[in-house]
């Protein structure tokens, strides 16, 4: 989006910025012979950004800060890295409560020996000192702490944002078109914000992202998008219809999805192993509704059942024998009378055979 200051009514102008910072439609050139145009007491600037370009974003910082009217910093949807540079050159800055601010430590890519990367950390350490400047004269806080802030890519929500001064004031929630291409890119409110702060941003605004491209993207130029509430308000009829058309479709929706379930529960209890559990398989196909599962589970249970109460049988019947064989001692001699039998037997054979 290029910028272009336009004109409002009261003696006020606004301009979008909204892109990568530093890019061709987003340079300080075309920013500052613009500006110079602008007769207004109030700027109104709205930011949409994931940064870009840090020195393009001081030059704009500056160029703002400079105006001599009244200028309103408005925060769009994401203001990230440089971008967050230029929201802090508001008099006031406006956050609503579903945007986000992020700021980070500078970062750049060379190529070279080790002197070029000395060098170059020496330079990405002096860009942090001017970022850290600029949140330190909008905060008051210290610049140790916004160090710390940056070296851990911090993101603040309205409320975070507003609590440690970077901004002024806190407004409800503005309208997000909002959605992810097929590779995982974040569109929001028309600028691809690319994947790499697609997963941080659906972590910290869930409810704003849409997982679909909006229906506004198709509509013919200068055609506005039919919201449900529009609808419900203009065309209460239509409404109605397509309401109760979309309940009775769910309500069939559901009763196939219920039956499909049903024929599935059916079918993986008949595959089971249950021989001699007819009962059971019985009762959890037509009576309880139990699932495959459930049913497994009962099925080994009948079968602990019955080996505890077979154990308790052959227990009883151990038992049972035991009194026999007691029964049968001799009770004076404490003699089991089959032994006496056994020795009268062989002294009968010695007194055949002669043996003494």
């Amino acid at each position: 989006m290029n910028f272009e200051i336009k004109a409002l009514a009261n003696n006020e102008a606004e301009v979008h910025i909204y892109g990568v910072i530093g890019r061709e439609e987003n340079n300080p050139k075309d920013f500052i012979s613009q500006l110079k145009s602008v007769k207004s007491e109030t700027l109104h600037i709205h930011i949409n950004s994931p940064g870009g370009d840090l020195f393009a974003g001081h030059v704009i910082y500056g160029i703002i800060k400079n105006f001599k009217g009244k200028k309103i910093t408005y925060i769009d949807g994401l203001a990230a890295s440089a971008a967050s540079i230029i929201a802090m050159a508001g008099d006031k800055v406006v956050m609503p409560r579903n945007t986000l601010l992020m700021i980070h430590n500078a970062s750049t890519v060379i190529h070279g020996d080790s002197q070029e990367f000395a060098k170059a950390a020496g330079t990405l350490e002096k860009m942090n000192a001017t970022m850290q400047a600029v949140y330190h004269n909008k905060t008051g806080i210290a610049h140790d702490e916004i160090a710390t802030m940056m070296n851990n890519e911090t993101w603040f929500t309205a409320d975070e944002a507003l609590k440690l001064g970077f901004i002024d004031i806190v407004v409800d929630d503005i309208e997000l078109d909002s959605h992810y291409e097929d590779n995982g890119n974040l569109i929001l409110n028309g600028i691809d914000f690319g994947n790499v702060y697609a997963e941080k941003i659906k972590q910290l605004l869930p409810l704003q992202i849409a997982t679909t491209t909006p229906v506004a993207n198709f509509l013919p130029k200068g055609a506005t998008m039919l919201t449900i509430e529009a609808l419900q308000k203009d065309n209460p009829d239509i409404y109605a219809k397509i309401f109760e058309a979309g309940k009775l479709s769910g309500v069939e929706a559901g009763k196939q999805i219920g039956i499909s379930a049903e024929r599935q529960r059916i079918k993986d209890i008949e595959e089971m192993e249950s021989n001699g559990h007819a009962d059971l398989v019985a009762k959890a196909k037509f009576e309880t509704g139990d699932s495959a599962g459930s049913l497994a589970v009962a099925i080994l249970k009948a079968e602990k059942d019955q080996r505890s109460s077979l154990l308790a049988v052959n227990q009883s019947e151990a038992d049972a024998v035991n009194k026999v064989v007691a029964a049968q001692l001799d009770p004076i001699a404490g003699i089991d009378p089959r032994a006496k039998a056994e020795e009268a037997f062989f002294a009968g054979v010695k007194d055949f055979a002669g043996v003494k």
